[in-house]
Formats: structure tokens, sequence, C-alpha cells
């Protein structure tokens, strides 16, 4: 009865992660690999990888994949976060639609990265991400940044990202005015230049 409880209580976290759920999180609740094994021969769990599974009777969640690769980077040191092009697609800006998933994960991080996801490491505070169910997703801040730092996203991506994201108020404009001078030069000239700033010079080639 004890562990029929204990159960549910994952049952109830796997749900709010879209029916996935790791071995790690089924251990906190006792249930070990032993017992794992029986529930997908009984056909009760699904196993979609190495220690991660899926509620046989749980609704199918369009964010799936989303959410077996955050669990999948699941780490002590510090969150993972779906970010850059990923992240833009995400909070519904530009008119991306990226064919890898991008996800920044802490510096210590040593796994390689599944096949179709790309790794960005780095440190990101509470501030730059935002909880979704099963996973984060950096703040679209954050995001914009991220985009400006890189030439994968072209400029007029960037510029549509950016427009998007003030005529929706999910950024505000003073605040990726202040962020200017702390990027690299040419992540600060393709930011100005999607904010319609020139101060800054042209782009370099």
């Amino acid at each position: 009865m004890r562990l029929a409880l204990r159960e549910k209580d994952l049952y109830r976290l796997a749900l709010e992660q879209g029916g996935l759920f790791t071995l790690e999180q089924a251990k906190r609740f006792g249930i070990g690999p032993k017992e794992a094994s029986y529930r997908v021969r009984t056909g009760r769990w699904e196993r979609l990888g190495r220690g991660i599974y899926r509620l046989a009777f749980a609704p199918f969640s369009p964010d799936e994949d989303l959410i077996r690769i955050a669990l999948w980077a699941g780490n002590p040191k510090g969150p993972a976060a779906f970010s850059h092009e990923t992240a833009l697609a995400i909070h519904g800006l530009s008119d991306l639609l990226p064919d890898r998933y991008h996800l920044t994960v802490p510096r210590g991080f040593a796994r390689s990265a599944p096949r179709g996801v790309v790794l960005h490491r780095a440190d990101l505070a509470p501030a730059d991400t935002e909880a979704r169910p099963g996973l984060n997703v950096t703040t679209p801040f954050r995001t914009l940044l991220d985009v400006a730092r890189t030439s994968r996203v072209p400029q007029e991506q960037l510029e549509l990202a950016v427009r998007q994201a003030l005529e929706r108020g999910l950024v505000r404009r003073r605040r990726l005015d202040e962020a200017l001078p702390g990027l690299s030069v040419r992540a600060r000239r393709r930011l100005a230049r999607a904010l319609g700033t020139t101060d800054w010079g042209p782009i370099p080639a």
C-alpha cells in the first residue's frame, strides 16, 4: 500500500512533465530498476531511452521531444534551458524553423550531445530562464542577446524577433538598449541594427 501511494506521487510528477520521468525520479519514490523493468513488461510504462520513461496512459504532449531532452540534461550543477533558435520558436519569435534543438547547459556539463541537439555551455542565472511544464527555456530577453551573438540567425530574423518581442511586451526597449555596451562588437552591432540604432556603425563582413 505504501509503495502504491508513493507511485501515485510519481505519476503526479510525471503528468506535470508531459507523462515523462526519469529512473532517478522514480527512485525517489522507492521504485528501482527491477520494479521499472516489471512495469515496462506489463505495459504500464514505456521506455523512451536510457533512464527515461513515459506513462503508457498519459495523454500525448506536443512537447514530448523537448521534455525528453530536458530530462536527459537534468544536472545538479545548474539549470539547463532551451535557448537560441529553439527558444525563439518556443516564444513564437521570428519565422525560423530550426532543424536542431539548442540547449544551454552548465559549463561543467560533461555529456556529449545526442543526435539533433546542439549544446551551448554557460552558467545561466535564475533570471535568465522561465519554467514550462517539464522544461526550462531562456527568457525572451536572454534569447535575443544569445541570438545577437550568433551568425547562424540571419539579421532579418533577428530584427523580426526583436520587433515581435517589443510589440508583444515580452521585453522592454530600454533594457535592450542598456544591454548593448556589454555585448561583443559584432553582437552589439547586430542588436543595435535590429533596434534601429545607428550609433554602432556597420556590421563587419
